[in-house]
């Protein structure tokens, strides 16, 4: 039986995690899925799918999106050890196909997350009330 080098295995694991990132952060944009924002003037945290007022929503879906690459890790590092997946990945050729795809899934990750920065719209805060 052929077994995968340490380093296809990693390679491979690697990757899932990265592909477990981006689509965890996609379709939790997408879907609006409630996450830890944090709201720096008042100094708290809230678990939420929309702010009720000024919030960073960055902090909350980086977490889980890293939570989600974790898991996509260890699973791929526990399965790859033996059997189909091993096997797949002892083949030089299917090792080369996983490169290309990280190319690829770096080239969508630049053209995303460019164009959503690129059109963002911000939306000021009202301005407070004048004390006099």
């Amino acid at each position: 039986m052929m077994t995968p080098t340490p380093t296809a295995r990693l390679f491979s694991a690697i990757l899932a995690a990265r592909i477990a990132f981006g689509l965890a952060y996609l379709a939790g944009s997408i879907r609006r899925s409630p996450v830890p924002w944090y709201y720096p003037l008042e100094r708290r945290w809230a678990f939420e799918s929309s702010p009720s007022g000024f919030a960073m929503e960055w902090y909350g879906r980086t977490a889980s999106a890293i939570l989600a690459a974790t898991v996509a890790f260890a699973l791929l590092w526990f399965f790859s050890a033996q059997g189909p997946l091993a096997r797949a990945l002892a083949r030089p050729q299917n090792i080369l196909a996983a490169a290309r795809a990280g190319g690829f899934i770096l080239l969508v990750d630049f053209t995303y997350f460019g164009w959503v920065l690129m059109h963002q719209t911000p939306a000021p805060l009202p301005l407070p009330e004048s004390p006099r």
